[in-house]
């Protein structure tokens, strides 16, 4: 049980004509902790991180965020991507009063977190690149994904067990399949527009324009990564200077989800840390 009562938040901001849905978690009035910001990926919203926010929020403020078309976030202009993403959360920012935080993004929101990093800069107190190529690719971590979208990609090829997912491990599957399950289901309240990942996943930053921020990084990386390899993830993280990597073993690509506690005390490490 939580040592510390928190208090749950929630609303929307308007910008570019679209309704953007936001979480913050605090302990009440008053609470002038750190921000870490928790960005989804594509086969989540913000509920995905039911796991980590009464773990984080133990030492910090914690937001977490539907990007466009995804959970209660909408999408009328057809416009998602990593630039849009970029300007929605600052604009959750500005409406929450906070001017920097601590960002962590998963998969699709590592890009979404490289964004907001090349745009608001100076909002950025530390990164968490969570099993995401966060649009820094090298060319073996874009042969992976080539090989992996001709496997099936995100939907697979045909008919799979049930709590079978890509984005998780066979093993995670076989040691609680309700749990494994859950991963999917939590995908299912709305139709995001997967048809525009693409452009997400081409968008790209280099290595040099992260360190050129001057903050700590750190890479997790689940050891069963089909998407995007952990050993790959972690030769990116060694073009960092200074940047740490953990790998999470007995996960695949969400270890978030997967492995909840060794996750948490990775992130947490790394964010008490900074």
């Amino acid at each position: 049980m939580a040592d510390t009562q928190l208090f749950l938040q929630s609303g929307n901001v308007i910008r570019e004509g679209e309704d953007i849905y936001w979480e913050l978690t605090t302990t009440g009035d008053g609470d002038s902790r750190p921000v870490v910001v928790l960005s989804h990926g594509a086969g989540g919203t913000h509920a995905v991180w039911y796991q980590q926010v009464p773990a984080l929020g133990e030492h910090f403020r914690v937001i977490t965020w539907d990007s466009r078309g995804f959970g209660n976030s909408t999408n009328r202009n057809d416009e998602p991507g990593p630039e849009a993403a970029a300007g929605d959360l600052a604009a959750v920012l500005d409406a929450l009063g906070i001017e920097s935080a601590h960002l962590v993004g998963q998969s699709m929101g590592g890009w979404h977190t490289s964004a907001f990093a090349k745009d608001h800069g100076g909002r950025v107190a530390s990164i968490v690149y969570a099993d995401t190529v966060g649009g820094l690719w090298t060319p073996e971590l874009r042969t992976a994904f080539a090989e992996f979208s001709r496997r099936g990609g995100l939907a697979g090829s045909g008919p799979r067990p049930l709590g079978a997912h890509p984005a998780l491990w066979s093993g995670t599957g076989e040691r609680d399949q309700a749990h494994a399950f859950l991963y999917e289901q939590l995908g299912s309240f709305h139709t995001p527009p997967m048809d525009k990942l693409g452009a997400t996943i081409q968008w790209s930053i280099t290595h040099d324009d992260i360190a050129a921020l001057e903050v700590p990084v750190l890479f997790v990386a689940g050891t069963h990564d089909a998407i995007f390899p952990a050993t790959l993830l972690a030769a990116s993280c060694a073009l960092l200077r200074g940047a740490e990597y953990v790998e999470i073993p007995d996960a695949g690509h969400s270890p978030y989800f997967e492995q909840p506690q060794a996750w948490n005390a990775a992130v947490l490490e790394f964010l008490l840390g900074v």
